[in-house]
C-alpha cells in the first residue's frame, strides 16, 4: 500500500507512479470536490455581504436629521467617527445604525 502522506510531502517519489480509479470513486470524488467549493463559494458570497456600506455625510445627515456642521463636530468629539477615504468623508452604515440604537435607549 503506498503511504499519501509521504507522496503529498514529497512529490518526487510520485514521478514514475502509475495509479488506477474505478469509475464510482471517480464520480464520488467529483461530487465531493463540487460540493466544497459550492461551500467556499457561498461562504464568500456571505462575507461579502456582510461588508459594511458606507454613506455619505449627506446622507448621514438626513438620517439623523441633523446638520453636517453638527456631524463634523460630533467627529471632532469622538462621538460619531467617520472614515476619510482620499478627500471623501463616510460613515459606516453599522457605526450609524448603533448610534441611533444608543440614542433610542437614552430617551
Amino acid at each position: 500500500m503506498i503511504d499519501l502522506k509521504l507522496l503529498k510531502q514529497h512529490p518526487e517519489l510520485a514521478k514514475d507512479l502509475n495509479a488506477s480509479i474505478n469509475l464510482q470513486d471517480l464520480f464520488n470524488y467529483s461530487d465531493h470536490l463540487i460540493k466544497r467549493t459550492t461551500k467556499e463559494v457561498e461562504e464568500r458570497i456571505q462575507a461579502a455581504s456582510k461588508v459594511d456600506k458606507l454613506l455619505t455625510a449627506q446622507e448621514v445627515s438626513e438620517l439623523l436629521n441633523t446638520t453636517l456642521t453638527t456631524l463634523w463636530r460630533w467627529n471632532k468629539d469622538g462621538i460619531l467617527t467617520n472614515l476619510k477615504i482620499g478627500s471623501k468623508i463616510r460613515y459606516k452604515e453599522s457605526v450609524i445604525r448603533d448610534f441611533i440604537n444608543q440614542k433610542g435607549g437614552e430617551e
